[in-house]
């Protein structure tokens, strides 16, 4: 099963929307393990083509960027009470990374959401493939 995360319920309906219209079934899990705010899990099957899950990303990726915007609109700018990333393992799944909020808070005022995604991937890509080599070397590609 693969999961998308929602913080917003009119977000969540769009997402579920679209699955309906390509005829994609899905199920509903309430994750109460962010914090002050419960998070809406939408689950789907892995088994979709990687076309359909490609474009699925796309609208996954609109989505939290309009939630970014219904983040810096609101009068307490950028602050959430719960935070999680996404990002994908070597062997191709995909996991959710459950992040402190205040601390995503304070890293979103000086780095765009696409920095810090690239930041929890080189992170994660670290993970599945440790160095345990001298940081002072020189890389040769």
């Amino acid at each position: 099963m693969l999961d998308y995360i929602f913080f917003d319920t009119t977000l969540s309906q769009k997402f579920k929307n679209h699955l309906t219209k390509m005829d994609i079934g899905f199920e509903i899990e309430n994750d109460e393990n962010f914090g002050s705010v419960q998070g809406e899990i939408v689950l789907i099957h892995d088994d979709i083509n990687d076309d359909t899950l490609d474009r699925l990303q796309v609208l996954y990726d609109d989505l939290q960027d309009e939630l970014e915007q219904l983040l810096e609109q609101g009068e307490d700018s950028l602050l959430i009470n719960a935070a999680g990333m996404q990002t994908q393992l070597k062997n191709g799944t995909t996991c959710t990374l459950r992040v402190e909020p205040t601390v995503v808070t304070r890293i979103l005022t000086v780095l765009e959401f696409d920095e810090l995604q690239t930041f929890v991937d080189d992170i994660a890509r670290s993970v599945d493939n440790p160095d345990s080599g001298h940081f002072c070397q020189r890389l040769v590609e």
